[in-house]
């Protein structure tokens, strides 16, 4: 459950009292009211809070002093069980956009995640490893990438790939410098783990992005550490980069195959979930457009995920 807080002008209360009431909210009630303004809250199921929300935006609409607020609820007395949890668009955009934008935090996750990362390839160290993809700061991108495809918003599309590929890079970069100078480094069995990709890789990635797409659409957010050890975009590209600075090409291009196999298979399963939980924009023409666009990166996805079976060595 969630309180919907509607602060309006006072013109506009029978309008919101009409909407809760064919909406059939749990409950409503004006908790203020003045010459100028009124504020209704609402009592709502989070399966039904889109459509609210939606309705509430269309009637804000060309008005200055009109502001919609959504609160978490820990608990309503009587509790009624509900069997249905969705994210509003809205509260997924505010999550993931901060993860899409490219700044010094971001920037130093990935440069911290790659020390960890690359000295437990080197070493050798499963438990170090682990706690690299933890941190995982290349999910972020992808998850966000995946909802801007499934809204389709070019600029947002733009800004993940942006952050996906300079974070991506920064990692590649520091990875190679470290296996120049660190000494004694030879492929241990972690490093080749990495360079190995087959069907159960891409099965993999693909379970993992549709389970990060279901956390995120459904709130359950300690799914996701789950997801971050099995998908493990950062060690693949650790590993590219300590294969590409000791000149073992062979090895290099099996990271390269793993990489691109996970950031395939992880936004593909991502974009289709968040389609498959209504996940769409509000407005009619812009509902159009994001078809397309979703239909377009669906193809370039399953293109790219085509390609690499076809270079599995079997």
């Amino acid at each position: 459950m969630i309180t919907i807080e509607a602060i309006a002008p006072i013109s506009n209360e029978d309008a919101i009292c009409r909407l809760a009431k064919q909406n059939v909210v749990s409950d409503y009630w004006i908790s203020s009211r003045s010459e100028k303004q009124v504020v209704v809250k609402m009592l709502v199921e989070k399966s039904r809070s889109q459509k609210i929300l939606d309705q509430l935006q269309v009637l804000m609409e060309g008005k200055q002093n009109f502001r919609v607020l959504v609160h978490p609820l820990e608990l309503a007395l009587p509790y009624e069980a509900s069997s249905t949890h969705v994210v509003t668009r809205e509260a997924l955009g505010i999550q993931l956009s901060g993860q899409s934008v490219l700044n010094s935090h971001y920037i130093m996750l990935v440069v911290l995640s790659t020390i960890v990362a690359a000295i437990g390839l080197i070493e050798n160290n499963v438990a170090v490893i682990i706690g690299a993809m933890v941190i995982a700061p290349l999910l972020g991108p992808n998850l966000a990438l995946s909802l801007a495809t499934t809204l389709g918003q070019p600029d947002n599309i733009a800004s993940s790939l942006k952050t996906l590929i300079v974070g991506i890079c920064l990692a590649l970069a520091l990875s190679m410098g470290l296996a120049l100078i660190y000494p004694n480094i030879t492929l241990t069995s972690e490093i080749l783990s990495r360079t190995e990709v087959g069907l159960d890789s891409l099965a993999l990635a693909m379970a993992s992005g549709a389970a990060a797409a279901l956390s995120i659409t459904t709130g359950v957010s300690s799914v996701l550490v789950g997801v971050m050890v099995a998908v493990a975009l950062l060690p693949p590209t650790v590993a590219l980069g300590i294969t590409l600075g000791m000149q073992s090409y062979d090895e290099a291009q099996g990271a390269l195959l793993l990489l691109l196999a996970n950031i395939a298979s992880v936004n593909l399963t991502a974009q289709i979930v968040m389609r498959m939980k209504g996940i769409k924009p509000r407005e009619a023409e812009k509902q159009k457009t994001s078809l397309v666009i979703f239909v377009i990166g669906t193809f370039v996805w399953v293109g790219l995920i085509g390609y690499l079976i076809t270079q599995l060595q079997f």
